[in-house]
């Protein structure tokens, strides 16, 4: 999952074009029934993942025969290969790439190495930002302005004379609480024009990284942008209210220019409506301090997994089920993104897209992600799901854009995310301790199962799952979730379609 970073751009505002939909994905004033052969299918196939799921072990594979998968590496490279050779070895069709493109490739090459030199010496638990240019060869060195606030933009504009030249620090405490991410935009769109020398952002507790960007979709960043440990960032602080505190850092970053990158895309053709399709997908990249287990090991995993099942049942379900494993999400959903855009043509025929990608916490239900319609459209099947403990909804809009279900629910598209705990998640998540061992596997399973199960009785049903939105309807949506300013500002950053 993508916890969201600032991008240095203006604001506009372009809901997508409306889509000719067909007459049988209007409003429905019922939800979709589930047939007795339908829960006779989704019960067997609950059992076949319960007994026999292989998720745990593709998790495994992914974390740690493979590694961490910063799009576009050569462990990408690697974990793409070994995604399609799964999926033709559980007998899927269409098994294909479809590329989208990086604007840049981005890799550690050496480790980021730094201290504070003034006014006294101490060494950093420093690390270079995601898509961080490299520093020059001889680091730079410079005083430290820190920005207690960066809203309103007065407070920024009065720290201009402090900021040209001068290494910025910005942490949690700078964006003062709840901030709307179109005024925090415009704020670092300002900073960004005061040409600061670097940027340092903060890390977590015990010195560790919590690997992120500054930038949107791929793009590297216009000045270097450090990451440094919680601790040091305090003492930084505490030493600035006595007088200036000068910082040495350097790393070298390997930066390769605009590349295709592959999503992975494969299918189980329906039965009855082979044109009509409902999609099961996540995010096969990863950050690289642990090994991507969790975010998004745990969600590729089930990709895989429901497929495995759903053909291990021997009953193909009425529409096409579409499995794809998306490349880019952590900096800033490009292949969801790109994906999108490529269908356009194709989105009135997709039914549904479900998305796993909040780790393996036992999962309670689906967040609906401002749908609040879809409450309605899972009435039939919640009690398929009340076995697992995961017949639940969410309306909590906090990931609206958080994952590869944005760029299909601003085309109208009805989505679902699968609803687990992330206390947990939020622990390990883009840290070092993000690896296998962390993941349980009766969690992960019965994760699998909800998603199967669900996925399953959409496609199965004789009945389209929800209705698709047209722009107003999709702009209706975001003022009532209150997350239209953050549209505005995402458009603008190129984040959403």
């Amino acid at each position: 999952m993508r916890l969201l970073s600032i991008s240095l751009l203006t604001l506009g505002l372009s809901l997508p074009t409306a889509l000719a939909l067909p007459a049988a994905l209007a409003q429905s004033a019922t939800p979709p029934s589930v047939s007795p052969d339908t829960r006779t299918a989704v019960r067997n196939l609950i059992g076949e993942v319960l007994v026999n799921g292989q998720a745990y072990d593709y998790d495994r594979q992914l974390a740690d025969t493979i590694g961490p998968r910063l799009t576009g590496s050569p462990n990408y490279v690697h974990a793409v290969a070994w995604a399609l050779q799964q999926f033709h070895a559980l007998g899927l069709t269409n098994i294909h790439t479809e590329s989208f493109t990086m604007p840049a490739l981005w890799e550690p090459e050496t480790p980021a190495s730094g201290q504070i030199t003034a006014p006294r010496i101490q060494n950093l638990h420093i690390y270079s930002a995601g898509w961080s240019p490299s520093t020059p060869a001889q680091g730079i060195t410079g005083d430290v302005t820190y920005l207690s606030q960066i809203l309103p933009l007065e407070k920024l504009d009065a720290s201009k004379d402090k900021i040209a030249g001068h290494i910025v620090l910005i942490d949690n405490s700078s964006y003062g609480e709840h901030p709307a991410i179109g005024d925090l935009i415009q704020a670092l769109a300002r900073l960004n024009t005061f040409a600061p020398q670097a940027v340092l952002l903060s890390g977590s507790a015990n010195g560790t990284q919590n690997a992120d960007s500054l930038s949107f979709n791929g793009e590297l960043a216009a000045f270097p942008v450090a990451q440094v440990g919680l601790e040091d960032v305090l003492l930084i602080k505490r030493l600035l209210d006595h007088g200036p505190v000068t910082v040495h850092f350097a790393f070298t970053n390997r930066i390769r220019p605009t590349t295709q990158v592959d999503n992975v895309v494969a299918e189980i053709p329906g039965r009855d409506l082979p044109k009509e399709i409902v999609i099961v997908g996540g995010h096969l990249d990863s950050w690289h301090p642990g090994t991507g287990a969790q975010d998004n090991g745990t969600g590729s995993a089930t990709v895989l997994d429901v497929a495995r099942s759903v053909q291990a049942l021997g009953r193909t379900p009425r529409r096409t089920l579409r499995f794809i494993l998306f490349g880019g999400e952590e900096q800033g959903l490009v292949g969801s993104n790109a994906y999108a855009k490529q269908h356009l043509a194709d989105m009135p025929a997709i039914d549904a897209v479900l998305i796993s990608d909040t780790g393996a916490q036992p999962a309670k239900g689906w967040y609906l992600m401002g749908r609040e319609d879809e409450k309605q459209a899972l009435t039939n099947i919640e009690p398929l799901l009340a076995g697992l403990g995961s017949n639940q909804t969410s309306t909590n809009t906090e990931f609206l854009f958080e994952t590869d279900h944005a760029g299909f629910d601003l085309f109208g598209v009805p989505t679902l995310v699968l609803w687990t705990g992330v206390d947990k998640y939020f622990k390990l998540h883009h840290q070092a301790s993000d690896t296998f061992d962390a993941v349980v596997q009766a969690d992960l399973t019965q994760g699998v199962a909800t998603t199967a199960a669900t996925a399953y009785a959409i496609a199965d049903s004789t009945q389209p799952f929800a209705p698709h939105f047209s722009p107003a309807q999709v702009e209706d949506m975001l003022k009532k979730a209150n997350e239209l300013d953050s549209y505005k500002a995402l458009k603008a950053a190129g984040f959403v379609p």
